[in-house]
């Protein structure tokens, strides 16, 4: 047991004294530049301090791209613009619109309104004239004649029936049995028949006044419809000529000018401007190409001042930075290049990355070197506040 453990002790020792004797791994750069003697520092990349992407608020065709990746911009300068022939016929018959409102109605216009109500009237005279001959005429006549003679047949008709109904009740007959049944027999015969006569009439005057009412009514119809159309067309001229000579009301003026202002609103809407002076970082579309709204175009940005964009200062280091803290500002892709710079903002919120609580931080860049890029990786030390 002793021999064991005397062995298990030697080989620890060897193996110590292997590992004391093998060389020290070399540590990850990245690592290495991270370490701050200052104690506060955090990864991040570079970006323009002004920058934007640029999308069309409206769907149409490229007409024209006007500029190309890395030139440099103006304000208000256009970049793209879509086909705008019917914008601009739009805003044309917009603003025309406006302008006759304005003016008010040419004395022609209202000459031709003039002559409209004349020949809204003459229509409506004549129309009146027809139904007023057929409401006079031999068809009135007829049917005025018609319904005469039925309230006749119906007058001798019920005569006739009461006549008949006394008779069958017995009234007038004497007592005498055979007296009676001889004059009840004749009497009724003749009133049976007279009755059969006086329906018949009836029935031929109700025929009559039928036949009168089916060939004067779709006439006289006809006639009251037309009678109401040339009288709405007679009161629709009235009032457009009022109109023209009225003029135009404050109301239709102010909604014509709001017209032309969406009209051209729309029209402007078809060119992409640079929002700042800047230069063009990307272009994502060709002429002949159909755009979206809110589908990215372009993307601009000033490319003069940059600044640096990192979420990874963590919260031991946070609190020991301030905005107006000072920075030292190394790039991978400037060797040996150190560059100043300030803190501009610090996010008062954490987020967690990789199971870390960290605060974004944004550093401008005091002294930018010219070969500075758009998303190049950069290590920020800031010397606490």
């Amino acid at each position: 047991m002793k021999k064991l453990i005397i062995g298990i002790i030697l080989l620890a020792l060897l193996t110590g004294c292997a590992q004391s004797s093998a060389k020290p791994s070399p540590t990850p750069t990245a690592t290495a530049r991270k370490t701050s003697v200052s104690g506060a520092s955090a990864q991040g990349y570079i970006t323009p301090v002004q920058r934007a992407d640029l999308s069309f608020n409206t769907s149409g065709r490229v007409a024209q791209v006007l500029v190309k990746e890395g030139d440099p911009v103006k304000t208000d300068q256009p970049l793209v613009k879509l086909q705008d022939a019917q914008l601009k016929a739009a805003l044309l018959q917009a603003q025309a619109d406006l302008a006759r409102l304005q003016a008010g109605a040419r004395p022609e216009e209202i000459a031709a309104s003039q002559a409209n109500l004349d020949t809204a009237k003459n229509q409506l005279e004549l129309a009146e004239a027809d139904l007023s001959r057929l409401q006079n005429g031999t068809l009135a006549v007829q049917l005025t004649t018609a319904q005469a003679d039925a309230a006749q047949a119906a007058a001798d008709l019920k005569v006739a029936q009461d006549a008949y109904d006394f008779l069958a009740t017995g009234h007038g007959i004497p007592n005498d049995a055979v007296s009676a049944n001889r004059i009840l027999g004749y009497q009724e015969e003749i009133k049976r028949i007279q009755l059969a006569a006086t329906r018949s009439a009836y029935e031929a005057a109700q025929k009559r006044l039928a036949q009168a009412q089916a060939g004067a009514g779709p006439d006289l119809q006809s006639a009251q419809a037309q009678v109401e159309i040339a009288t709405g067309q007679r009161d629709a001229a009235q009032a457009q000529l009022d109109l023209l000579k009225a003029g135009s009301t404050p109301e239709q003026i102010d909604a014509a000018k709001a017209q032309v202002a969406q009209a051209q609103a729309a029209l402007d809407e078809a060119t992409l401007l640079a929002p700042f002076d800047g230069t063009i970082a990307e272009l994502t579309i060709n002429p002949g190409e159909m755009v979206a709204p809110d589908v990215l175009v372009a993307s601009i940005a000033d490319l003069a001042n940059w600044q640096v964009d990192t979420d990874d200062l963590s919260e031991v280091d946070v609190v020991n930075v301030q905005p107006g803290a000072e920075v030292s500002v190394t790039v991978d892709a400037l060797p040996g290049v150190t560059l100043k710079g300030k803190v501009i903002s610090i996010t008062p919120r954490s987020i967690v990355k990789r199971g870390d609580v960290t605060y974004t931080v944004k550093v401008a860049i005091t002294d930018p070197d010219p070969r500075l890029k758009w998303g190049m990786t950069a290590f920020v030390d800031v010397r606490g506040k």
